[in-house]
């Protein structure tokens, strides 16, 4: 199986590509399964894992006090928010696996980092190996040594927030169903992919603030009131 384990739908607040798109785009790259992690948000993978004719792991990219933590074959929201640790239990609780994205990018501002990766090490069961998207290849392979070192399985995915980037990396891998099938296989499994050009990343926060810009006109709106009709 070709697996990206790290997807953006449009239910993430940076990212607006519908779900039908994320599907066709897989199709396209000849993927066998992804991973959707949506930031703070279930409710889109849910929804794909009954349209898409291929694996949907049901993922959630949380954004703990500490830094992002994912879950992996989830079936109930985590709010964000919470301490990392009660961030952990909480995806343990659903039987869930612990995926921790980008764990020591310089260039994503909510990357867990190495002092609070360490103090939940031995509760990770995934650690992102290769993530397309950062900017300094070195950070990918201080996390691919780390996760050796702890003999901990390594994960890869595109991170993407755009169509054109599902695909970009990901992890070659026995078929699996379950989330220690998943852990069995990337033992084996072969990561595989390729840089994201920063432009990606960059028009990714573009979306992010239009998103907050939006927010803030629709909160100061008076309650009841329409805008003029053109």
């Amino acid at each position: 199986m070709r697996v990206d384990l790290h997807v953006h739908t449009a239910y993430s607040e940076d990212c607006w590509v519908p779900l039908e798109a994320v599907i066709e785009a897989a199709i396209e790259r000849s993927l066998d399964g992804i991973a959707v992690m949506d930031h703070n948000e279930i409710e889109g993978a849910l929804h794909l894992a009954h349209m898409a004719p291929f694996p949907i792991i049901v993922g959630e990219e949380i954004a703990s006090q500490d830094g992002e933590i994912a879950g992996l074959f989830l079936h109930d929201w985590i709010p964000p928010g919470l301490a990392m640790e009660e961030t952990v239990t909480r995806i343990k609780e659903q039987g869930g696996l612990v995926y921790v994205p980008h764990p020591l990018a310089r260039d994503v501002p909510t990357a867990l980092g190495r002092q609070n990766l360490e103090a939940i090490i031995d509760q990770v069961d995934i650690l992102e190996a290769f993530n397309a998207r950062i900017l300094c290849q070195a950070d990918n392979l201080a996390a691919r040594e780390l996760a050796r070192q702890r003999n901990i399985p390594m994960g890869a995915g595109s991170d993407a927030h755009f169509a054109r980037e599902i695909g970009r990396a990901g992890v070659e891998l026995n078929e699996f169903m379950t989330p220690q099938g998943l852990l069995s296989s990337l033992g084996s499994g072969h990561i595989f992919g390729r840089r994201t050009p920063y432009l990606f990343s960059v028009a990714t926060c573009g979306l992010w603030y239009l998103d907050k810009f939006g927010e803030l006109l629709r909160k100061a709106r008076p309650s009841g009131s329409r805008p003029n009709a053109t």
